[in-house]
């Protein structure tokens, strides 16, 4: 990759004698995927004071750069914006934001899945941390509002641009805590002030998570109800649903309704069927396209991962994770209490997240123990392999891993049918996103590393395999579901597009050369030896508001993003 300097005066490279416009950086002689779907063409693009400046034929046009950067036949396209990410806290711990920055991300949508970093109780407050720890890098929490929160995020800087979301279940966590019933009149106003002063502080709108604890809690009269003061404010509503598996009709019909209800514009969660539900995805589409033809906004978001890695308590009924670990390994110490635990699991009478299947289904052969500190040699085993092993029934195997490992066991759920993902990918209401977040450099290194891909190589991967290797999109039509089209649902009309007067949020790749390095692929080998975490190939340069951030594959540790606001100029 070859770059020059302008020079200071007249008459050198990528200058002329009359000078009209002066830009920070001119990347020259690119195939640019402008992020609209248009085929790409072939131009210099132009960057002053953070913006896009000018796009043509620039050299020898009065055009002087500073620094210009030889494209070399590579496409310049927008920066990538992830609609849905977990990057609450992981944006304080790094706020570097590497792994997102190297794979192209520009923007992070943040407090999705109905966890968010505020608001916070004091009552509830260690609650509040403990479920955001679940993301990987608990930071203790030194505010109550969500402008508290993004005050702090702005004082301590950040490399990407966050769009917030509020949490309904982190809203209701710091009104009633985990309690398992319906807010009384003054605790659901005190939930609507909650919402109404996230919406203020410049939130996007409301996401809930209807399988997680405690927004399973809530019902559909309650989100509606604080999805009216996000509708007031011109946000969206977002939502992980109340059931991915058998009840994912009902779920994806519950949403359509708390968004019509409300008049939010909404957006469906990686809503690809999970295991049990791939026979439905016919009239899941359909759904989708029924509320679009009623004149509903409704759109969705895919990450393209098959498997996931919580730790096993996770996949077990939602008031169960409230449990301290000593309360939990009492609770399965009791023969009676653990049946009644297993009974309750198998029964799925409020829907468990998607890996929780597995279990439904006695599908053991799909559950392989990641994590086990205490007992490594069953790192790579099935639960079905080390139930034969040990001689137990699988369930229970499954159970004793979690008391032998004081509930640090971990697992890999395969839970996803990747034809179903592409086929969710090509439809034209679909976006791209990676459900992952933005974790510390120091963990890449740390024993055992955490296993989230998706938080180093999403983007390059659906290049990589999407597009390259076995074509299910055009990149034009890729880098449309990851650009303007979330950008457009966001309501953000000066990014996720290159054109003169956007923002200079970009990438610089090169489609044949891109790898994702950071994804194990399917089928897993036993023992698990590597979990890789290497930054993906390809990406060349990241320019973050008219800044470089990665400089011909090296990191600069800039911090440029900013936090973007609803209904505020940047």
């Amino acid at each position: 990759m070859t770059q020059r300097r302008g020079p200071t005066g007249p008459g050198g490279p990528g200058s002329c004698e009359t000078e009209r416009v002066e830009l920070d950086l001119l990347v020259a002689d690119a195939r640019l995927v402008d992020g609209t779907g248009a085929p790409w063409r072939r131009t210099d693009i132009g960057i002053a004071d953070g913006r896009v400046a000018a796009i043509g034929r620039l050299a020898g046009d009065g055009v002087r750069a500073r620094r210009v950067v030889e494209a070399a036949d590579r496409v310049l396209c927008p920066g990538f914006i992830d609609i849905h990410t977990h990057s609450d806290h992981g944006i304080l711990a790094d706020p570097t934001a590497e792994c997102a920055v190297r794979q192209g991300a520009t923007t992070h949508v943040i407090g999705n899945c109905g966890v968010s970093a505020a608001p916070v109780a004091d009552a509830t407050r260690e609650l509040a941390e403990r479920q955001l720890g679940d993301y990987g890098h608990p930071v203790p929490f030194s505010w109550t509002t969500y402008s508290g929160y993004l005050e702090e995020v702005e004082r301590r800087g950040v490399g990407i641009n966050v769009a917030p979301l509020v949490g309904h279940g982190t809203v209701r966590l710091a009104v009633l805590g985990f309690e398992e019933r319906p807010p009384t009149d003054a605790e659901l106003d005190q939930m609507r002030d909650h919402v109404e002063e996230a919406m203020l502080a410049g939130c996007f709108g409301i996401s809930t998570g209807l399988v997680y604890p405690p927004g399973c809690f809530g019902d559909t009269d309650e989100v509606a109800a604080l999805a009216e003061v996000v509708a007031r404010h011109g946000g969206l509503y977002a939502s992980h649903i109340r059931g991915e598996r058998e009840t994912i009709l009902d779920a994806v019909r519950e949403c359509i309704e708390i968004g019509e209800r409300s008049g939010c514009r909404t957006q469906i969660s990686h809503n690809c069927p999970k295991y049990g539900g791939w026979h439905l995805q016919d009239e899941v589409i359909a759904m989708w396209e029924d509320a679009r033809a009623r004149g509903l906004e409704v759109s969705v978001d895919n990450d393209v991962h098959t498997d996931f890695a919580p730790t096993l308590r996770e996949a077990l009924p939602q008031w169960s994770h409230a449990l301290t670990t000593e309360e939990l390994l009492a609770l399965l110490a009791d023969p009676e209490r653990r049946e009644a635990l297993k009974r309750e699991t198998l029964e799925d009478r409020r829907p468990a997240f998607g890996p929780a299947g597995l279990l439904v289904h006695g599908a053991w052969d799909r559950i392989f123990i990641l994590r086990s500190p205490r007992h490594p040699e069953r790192e790579g085993l099935t639960i079905a392999a080390l139930a034969e092993g040990l001689g137990r029934d699988p369930f229970d195997a499954f159970l004793d891993e979690i008391v032998d490992e004081r509930n640090e066991a971990q697992g890999l759920f395969d839970y996803i049918d990747t034809g179903q993902i592409a086929r969710v990918l090509r439809h034209p209401l679909a976006m791209i996103s990676s459900d992952g977040w933005v974790i510390p450099r120091e963990a890449r290194t740390a024993e055992p590393p955490p296993y989230v891909p998706c938080s180093y190589g999403e983007y390059p991967g659906v290049i990589e395999r999407f597009v390259v290797n076995e074509p299910v999109l055009t990149l034009e039509e890729m880098v449309r579901k990851s650009t303007s089209m979330p950008a457009a649902k966001l309501g953000l009309t000066d990014r996720g597009v290159v054109r003169p007067g956007a923002w200079a949020d970009l990438v610089l790749l090169d489609p044949p050369r891109v790898r994702d390095r950071a994804t194990n692929l399917w089928p897993h080998r036993a023992p698990f030896e590597h979990y890789p975490h290497d930054f993906p190939e390809g990406i060349d340069w990241v320019v973050v508001n008219g800044e470089v951030a990665v400089e011909d594959g090296a990191f600069t540790e800039a911090l440029a993003g900013r936090v973007l606001r609803a209904n505020r100029p940047a």
